[in-house]
């Protein structure tokens, strides 16, 4: 096949396995010939990135080989905290040099590189032999075993180096965070013709989660990854930071971790996370997707998007899906799924319905304040703010891992990513007993309105989960190996906010008409959620107008349950002020 016969793929795949051949078998430096073909065909970078790494990677080999002996075997990557070291504590097998080993032409070299660069000892020329041990030790020899200390470092970061501006309000003041988030949010905010600090956290949370998805686990055994919804009204600017996250994820090497920014059907998005488990889907006009997939009530195989995206919410799931005539079943190991998308308040709420929320996934996402705040006023924005800080851009990447050419699905070829090992993932725990405490106390308040509010009950039942994320991405962006009081106190307080505007976006924007039998036991449910089993009229009135069609379907429930003796009029006289006239609830003995 001539050059000009090849496609750009085709010359990475060929770059790739030249890689391949050079690492591992000692083939030719083809760098400069990859390079310049790569050039002519658009696909120059990635090329160069590939070599890049593959020289950075055989000179970790050498570096390794003048620290340690060659009848040792690797430990485990060290996290990306500074200093923290896992333990060691059993014995380990000699593994021979890598240069030497010799591999069948036909074997699948790319994943088991992956696996096996992790353990092998790379080549080197043997150091000289330790004295001999005394006879009675050769009686019963044993390998030698590798022990590191573990210890902490402190954090790089911290909460006192934080100065919230004065007369900034109190939502806008819980902006103001220390570490990488926060600095992702003020170099968003200082690009931005309309800025919105709030729209930038949600980025910026979002972008860390996912760098250090799949590796990290907080201190509940939570993941880090997060539906994000940014709700504002249009021409608020909500462009710029969705295109600021897709820039520093470029920016930061992760072009591989960007996942679709629309969802088509179920069975697509399974196709594609069982090769990319860890993305980030960055989607506008989030409004328009909800609506495409609740408005497809005779196309189940978009309709069962909600469901994926509810499995795909947990930490550490293994889904399988069901085998049919046509798909084999598919094995996704453990997604880690954030979606970051913006729109207008009254998009996304209108096009979610009541059984969302029954069902579990309203409870999910973290929506974003959208009420109360002016439309920022624009400004100039200097040259050169449009690109990310180089020691921003430099940090980011060491909580990434590192990526290389192999890691990359140039091809149709179906690989199952594998799942991620207890002893692999990156633990942040409590910093201390209050920390914890705090958590509790939060989840606490949470279920109480199970008896308070049902709707809200459905509402929180996972915002004690989203505040432990974002207090493990926090404590991560600050290179913390705990999440500390302050961090847990910043995200349960964004976790009500959170709470607080999903609870008012529903109740002012969903629309949904029941049927008749279900609107008699929506209107009971409402009364005997009361404290004292009592409702006004006008109380009613406001919770259901957005339930009734022709206007007259909430009297003629009233006078139903009053048939079937479930609720009575009555008036209720206050301290001060008219009586109020309503329902009571006839408690049934």
């Amino acid at each position: 096949m001539t050059h000009a016969a090849l496609k750009p793929e085709e010359i990475v795949a060929q770059s790739e396995a030249h890689i391949d051949d050079y690492l591992f078998r000692g083939g030719p430096d083809t760098e400069k010939e990859d390079i310049e073909l790569a050039e002519r065909f658009g696909v120059g970078e990635v090329v160069r990135a590939a070599w890049a790494n593959a020289k950075e990677i055989e000179g970790a080999w050498v570096d390794h080989a003048t620290e340690s002996p060659p009848s040792v075997e690797e430990p485990k990557p060290s996290s990306f905290l500074p200093g923290a070291q896992p333990a060691v504590d059993k014995l380990v097998e000699v593994v021979e040099p890598r240069r030497d080993l010799a591999q069948a032409p036909d074997e699948k070299s790319r994943p088991a590189w992956r696996r096996e660069f992790k353990a092998a000892a790379p080549a080197t020329k043997p150091k000289p032999q330790e004295p001999a041990p005394p006879p009675e030790e050769k009686e019963q020899p044993r390998k030698a075993a590798v022990t590191f200390k573990r210890f902490d470092v402190g954090r790089r970061y911290s909460w006192a180096e934080i100065a919230i501006p004065r007369g900034v309000g109190d939502i806008e003041a819980l902006t103001y965070v220390p570490g990488l988030v926060g600095q992702i949010v003020d170099w968003i905010v200082a690009g931005a013709r309309r800025p919105n600090r709030v729209m930038a956290l949600g980025v910026a949370l979002g972008v860390v989660g996912t760098l250090i998805g799949r590796r990290v686990e907080g201190p509940t055994g939570n993941a880090t990854h997060l539906y994000i919804f940014i709700l504002a009204p249009t021409g608020w600017g909500k462009d710029h930071p969705l295109w600021c996250g897709n820039k520093l994820m470029i920016a930061v090497g992760a072009t591989s971790l960007l996942g679709p920014s629309e969802f088509v059907s179920g069975r697509g998005i399974i196709r594609y996370l069982k090769r990319n488990p860890l993305t980030l889907c960055i989607v506008d006009e989030l409004g328009d997707v909800f609506q495409l997939i609740n408005g497809q009530h005779d196309n189940p195989w978009v309709r069962d998007l909600i469901g994926h995206f509810k499995k795909l919410y947990n930490s550490w799931e293994i889904i399988i899906t069901a085998e049919t005539m046509k798909d084999e079943s598919t094995t996704i190991n453990h997604p880690a799924v954030t979606i970051v998308g913006a729109c207008t308040a009254e998009a996304l709420f209108e096009a979610l319905k009541p059984r969302d929320i029954e069902s579990g996934f309203a409870n999910r996402p973290m929506l974003l304040p959208f009420e109360g705040f002016k439309r920022p006023p624009e400004r100039d924005v200097p040259e050169g703010a449009e690109d990310p800080p180089a020691t921003l851009v430099a940090e980011l990447r060491r909580l990434m891992r590192k990526q290389s050419i192999l890691d990359i699905p140039m091809s149709e070829i179906d690989e199952v990513a594998p799942p991620v090992l207890k002893n692999d993932r990156q633990k942040i725990r409590w910093g201390s007993e209050e920390a914890k405490a705090a958590y509790f106390a939060f989840s606490r308040e949470m279920d109480e309105w199970q008896e308070k509010d049902k709707r809200k009950f459905e509402l929180g039942m996972r915002a004690t989960e989203n505040a432990v994320r974002c207090a493990t991405i926090v404590a991560a962006g600050c290179f913390s190996p705990t999440v500390d009081l302050q961090d847990i106190e910043w995200a349960l307080k964004w976790s009500r906010v959170s709470f607080n505007a999903a609870d008012g976006g529903f109740k002012k924007y969903m629309r949904d008409y029941y049927e008749f039998p279900k609107f008699c036991e929506q209107v009971v449910e409402a009364i005997r959620s009361q404290e004292d089993g009592f409702m006004s009229n006008r109380d009613l009135g406001r919770q259901f107008r957005r339930n009734m069609k022709f206007g007259h379907e909430l009297e003629k429930a009233l006078k139903q349950l009053e048939k079937e003796d479930r609720i009575r009029s009555r008036y209720r006289q206050k301290s001060r002020g008219p009586a109020a006239e309503g329902w009571q609830i006839i408690h049934e003995t």
